[in-house]
């Protein structure tokens, strides 16, 4: 059954909204080496009218400030946006609430659009034009997205999996359930570098660029700094909570032994996330997508 788009757009920015505080105080600070070397791979122009897509807390808009004429940034989730203007943001760079597959903006208003893990919730056949309708033409899109997850995460996402209730109370039910009906996304579609180029060639880009690369290393201080950041996620978070209280210290101790085996002498946590990257230019009119949303 094809989940309508208002109600995917509602579950959607609920996760998003959900998420956003435990994202700015225990995910962000860890990813920042990562959030300056995509700024970098973006290669922002002084004169560039930039379009940051899931701006979330405004990591990715925050660092391109200085570097451009102007940004705007636009999110589903209105208390990360409202986060965002609590951290820098606020007078110096627009932050619009919207949905990345109806874009609120004239044609052509962009000469540059970011999108750090922004697309992964959005279908492509919509979200590409939408963008393309954005972009001024030889205007130029970067997008980050994670790649084929690491072992660790992989074990740990099977040892959530191995602790979840058979009985969940009826919240816990439906997300299961909503996200089990989520039609296909951009991740289920755009997974490897041949399908970015084969996508965003027939939406009327030009592919510039294209790599799956693991281009920094990030480190936690401790085992419980990554599994707050594992948990920050809200459908794992939910996970977790809902399990009776001796199954979740259970599932805690089983985790954290997990990742002190993984862990340097001493005590760090070393990451290295695969990432796809890519650089590309608006070109021609798309060819064999649907139209962007009316």
């Amino acid at each position: 059954m094809s989940v309508p788009h208002s109600r995917r757009l509602a579950l959607l920015q609920s996760l998003f909204d959900s998420a956003a505080p435990d994202f700015a105080r225990y995910v962000a600070p860890f990813l920042a080496p990562l959030y300056d070397d995509f700024v970098a791979y973006a290669a922002p122009l002084p004169d560039d009218r930039a379009l940051d897509l899931g701006t979330g807390t405004g990591e990715v808009a925050r660092r391109l400030l200085s570097r451009v004429l102007s940004v705007t940034g636009i999110d589903l989730a209105r208390r990360a946006l409202t986060l965002a203007r609590t951290t820098g943001l606020s007078g110096t760079a627009g932050l619009v609430q919207g949905d990345l597959e109806q874009l609120p903006f004239r044609a052509g208003s962009f000469s540059l659009v970011t999108a750090s893990f922004a697309l992964h919730g959005t279908q492509p056949q919509h979200s590409l034009p939408a963008l393309w309708h954005a972009l001024a033409d030889g205007g130029r899109l970067v997008i980050q997205e994670w790649g084929p997850a690491d072992p660790l995460h992989l074990a740990l996402d099977d040892l959530l999996a191995d602790h979840a209730t058979d009985a969940p109370p009826p919240a816990l039910s439906a997300l299961r359930q909503a996200l089990a009906d989520l039609p296909p996304l951009w991740s289920d579609r755009l997974q490897d570098v041949e399908d970015y180029r084969e996508w965003l060639g027939e939406a009327g880009f030009t592919v510039k660029d294209a790599q799956e690369v693991a281009p920094v290393t990030l480190r936690l201080p401790s085992a419980e700094a990554y599994l707050r950041l594992l948990l920050a996620r809200p459908d794992r978070r939910a996970e977790v909570n809902a399990m009776m209280p001796q199954k979740a210290a259970t599932f805690r101790e089983a985790a954290c032994a997990l990742l002190l085996s993984a862990a340097e002498a001493s005590g760090d946590i070393v990451w290295s996330p695969t990432l796809l990257r890519v650089r590309a230019r608006r070109s021609r009119p798309p060819e064999n997508l649907a139209p962007r949303r009316s």
